[in-house]
């Protein structure tokens, strides 16, 4: 059962064996780098039906990269071993917290230079890869994540000399496998399958330094779902747009990063074949975040905070946010046994305070209240729903604190947080709402990176 702990701290034990072979003008080589994560999670007062009150895992996750430069030209493959123990037989984890031994990415690279006579440098990579685009609130590779997704196609990534940034992608998402709770327990080997009935393509261009300091980013992506043997859907024709404007922090400065979200499209109500009416789609989201860092002392940064998705509701159209591939961990607190909040039928205003105590440490405190959009959908990622609307929307408070310190720095990282999800009236009077109190949860990470 062991396995992937034995394994893990096998390759973190020859991490110092890290291997770097170049040319002598520097311009070609082999290289290989990696990590090990191991996080122990505990949960008690679940707000998610048909699951266990407490929940406690241990997981790995071992990441290694290879890479052969050829001068202009590479081959990059990533293996990624997420494995989970000790955790319910109806626990909450799903397949981003299970997937043994999975080549996570497989590609091949091509460096650009100027476009149309244009300075910049960039890639084009053909294969298997991991994408985060912007914000990542529509598409990341979430670091809280065992297995991220992944995806087969193209992708163009290139930024002018001046910093303006132009990224194109053009790829089908992967299922990943194995997807039944049974395999995820035994953490089974079985090889993820790109979704034929999947498609995802869009880009976003960024204009640096466009408005007082600020970078601007406007994107739109479209994703197109139809049912494949033996996995019906609800057909889902989706154009998110967006517009971001941000300006990072700095010691004495304010900084904000302002984010509004629509989506347009199509969607089935349910995933029956016999279901073949067309919906509209009229959703959005937004993300507000003012904040001023401090020049003397620990620096501490404190922030505002705003969220929004909206829900569905009695109209005839679908007006439930999508939260498509985005990551939720840095907006909403931490997932896996947790992550009761997400992208999806709230209102979350908040404030946010991180400081540097010392060389090597960061500390971060953050207190968000809770509303639900529409009070007759469900309430964000827990599946607690009053259909009549009779349970208000007030989900309550949620409280997080998250402290790290670099052991070894660059080679060695401690990390140890703990939520608090203090229900409100929603969350103990809806029908299907479990009560069990407030919801907990603490974890312990360790990492190493060679």
């Amino acid at each position: 059962m062991l396995g992937g702990a034995a394994c893990a701290l096998l390759i973190a034990g020859i991490g110092t064996a890290h291997a770097q072979a170049k040319d002598a003008d520097g311009a070609s080589g082999f290289s290989i780098e990696g990590s090990v994560r191991a996080r122990v999670e505990v949960v008690d007062g679940q707000v998610r039906p048909n699951a266990p009150d407490s929940d406690a895992m241990l997981s790995f996750r071992t990441l290694i990269t290879a890479r052969y430069d050829f001068g202009g030209v590479h081959l990059t493959a990533e293996l990624d071993d997420a494995r989970s123990y000790f955790q319910h037989g109806q626990s909450t984890a799903g397949t981003s917290e299970s997937n043994a031994l999975e080549p996570l990415q497989a590609y091949l690279g091509v460096d650009l230079g100027a476009v149309a006579g244009q300075s910049g440098k960039g890639v084009v990579r053909l294969g298997r890869m991991t994408l985060n685009s912007g914000s990542g609130r529509v598409l990341d590779r979430p670091d809280w994540s065992n297995s991220p997704n992944s995806f087969l196609g193209v992708d163009i990534d290139w930024t002018s000399k001046r910093g303006d940034r132009l990224h194109l992608v053009a790829v089908r998402p992967f299922d990943k496998l194995p997807s039944d709770r049974a395999g995820m327990h035994d953490n089974k080997v079985e090889l993820d399958r790109a979704n034929p009935g999947l498609h995802f393509w869009g880009g976003s261009y960024t204009r640096a330094k466009a408005v007082v300091g600020a970078n601007a980013e406007v994107y739109g992506f479209w994703l197109g779902e139809r049912d494949r043997a033996g996995r019906p859907t609800r057909d889902r024709e989706l154009f998110t747009s967006g517009l971001r404007i941000n300006r990072s922090g700095a010691k004495g400065k304010f900084d904000f990063d302002v984010e509004g979200i629509l989506q347009r499209g199509t969607m089935r109500a349910t995933t029956s074949a016999a279901d073949v009416t067309d919906r509209k789609v009229r959703a959005g989201s937004a993300h507000v975040e003012i904040g001023y860092t401090f020049a003397s002392g620990w620096t501490p940064r404190i922030a505002g905070l705003f969220e929004y998705a909206s829900g569905d509701t009695s109209a005839p159209s679908v007006t439930r946010f999508d939260p498509l591939f985005g990551g939720r961990r840095g907006d909403f607190g931490p997932i896996s046994l947790y992550g009761p909040v997400s992208r999806a039928n709230v209102i979350s205003p908040g404030i946010l305070i991180d400081a540097k105590p010392a060389k090597g440490w960061d500390v971060m405190v953050k207190g968000q209240k809770l509303w639900l959009a529409s009070a007759t959908d469900s309430f964000a990622a827990t599946s607690v729903r009053d259909a009549t609307g009779a349970s208000g929307r007030d989900a309550g408070f949620q409280f997080e604190g998250r402290l790290r310190n670099w052991l070894i720095p660059k080679k060695l990282r401690l990390e140890f947080g703990a939520a608090l999800l203090a229900k409100g009236d929603f969350l103990t009077d809806a029908p299907n709402a479990p009560h069990t109190g407030d919801m907990r949860f603490a974890y312990l990470g360790v990492s190493t990176f060679f």
